[in-house]
């Protein structure tokens, strides 16, 4: 039985927001960013997209990242930045936007 077949991109990149992505195959998949978490079923994740929001713009685009992606059977992990680090940012934001929701009537 062979292991994860890791496949790292030597490409950093700048300009983009940090993302833990995990798609599992035809099942869907999700993708975690500080300021929103993308959720898809099935294969196409375009037509089957839903998106939960966390804060209100993308946070740390100024910071060089490397993407790295990890492959075991069905599952395909990606990440742009420190995956824990995106996990524990993530929480953070949504953990204040939960404490401290937005004024609905000032719109």
């Amino acid at each position: 039985m062979a292991g994860p077949d890791p496949e790292v991109s030597p490409e950093v990149v700048s300009g983009a927001e940090r993302s833990l992505e995990v798609s599992l195959g035809s099942v869907g998949g999700f993708e975690l960013r500080p300021t929103r978490l993308f959720l898809w079923r099935g294969s196409d994740r375009e037509r089957s997209e839903r998106i939960v929001s966390f804060g209100t713009e993308p946070v740390g685009l100024d910071y060089e990242r490397r993407e790295n992606a990890l492959r075991a059977g069905g599952v395909e992990v990606r990440a742009l930045g420190n995956p824990l680090l995106t996990i524990a940012i993530a929480g953070a934001i949504a953990f204040r936007r939960w404490t401290n929701p937005p004024d609905e009537t000032a719109r």
